[in-house]
């Protein structure tokens, strides 16, 4: 294994192990470990995408505020 991976217990359910076996053999994934590490990588890129959306969306709202403030004070 290669030192830049961190083997993890993971218990997942019986027929989910099936679709990554269907997966496996249709060539889809090399392995039920590719498989499961593609998954994480979503999860994750879409973890990131929500938190840089909601940093932004604030962002926005705090520039707007403050567009919005100084055109009163005017």
């Amino acid at each position: 294994m290669s030192t830049d991976r961190k083997s993890i217990p993971v218990s997942i359910p019986e027929g989910l192990v099936e679709e990554l076996d269907k997966l496996v053999e249709e060539g889809t994934f090399g392995s039920r470990s590719e498989a499961l590490r593609y998954g994480a990588r979503l999860v994750a890129r879409e973890a990131t995408q929500k938190r840089l959306h909601e940093q932004t969306a604030t962002s926005a709202e705090r520039d707007i505020e403050e567009r919005l403030e100084r055109k009163r004070v005017r």
